[in-house]
């Protein structure tokens, strides 16, 4: 089992390296088409729910640079939270708690900074921005976090 400091060191800087992914790629991380490469840290949420709150703050914090105002730094924090504890929740079918994660924040972006914050329309921006968000979240799952994620928070001797 994992130590409380492990957890929130972790989870520390995993929230650092979300935004850090965002911004340092901002002219791909930003807009109507957006392919966010942080996303493939969304994964980490069925390993522990302390990344809900991970992947709130730091999706709050990237989202600070976003064009689309309080729509995208508030309301996209509390999606992407949201997603993530569901995605814990529902953790012992890791396919379906990524897919209704990827879903979530999908759909999140296009009605709050997309629509809301800047007047696009919500057809197709879904699917614009669903697509890369569910192949960087299942993709990063099953190439990576499926085998190395569990032990990352297990307790060293």
């Amino acid at each position: 089992m994992a130590t409380r400091t492990r957890v929130i060191v972790y989870g520390g800087v995993t929230a650092a390296l979300y935004v850090v992914l965002t911004i340092g790629l901002a002219p791909l991380s930003y807009g109507p088409l957006q392919f966010r490469v942080s996303e493939i840290l969304k994964p980490l949420a069925l390993f522990h729910p302390v990344f809900a709150i991970t992947f709130g703050v730091g999706n709050g914090l990237a989202n600070l640079m976003s064009p689309f105002g309080p729509w995208d730094f508030i309301g996209m924090a509390f999606v992407d939270a949201g997603a993530a504890w569901l995605c814990w929740a529902l953790r012992r079918v890791p396919w379906l708690a990524l897919s209704i994660q990827a879903t979530m924040i999908s759909v999140g972006v296009a009605v709050l900074p997309l629509h809301f914050g800047g007047g696009i329309p919500i057809w197709p921006t879904v699917a614009f921005v669903w697509i890369p968000e569910m192949a960087l979240i299942l993709g990063a799952y099953y190439l990576g976090w499926r085998k190395y994620g569990p032990d990352l928070l297990r307790q060293r001797e």
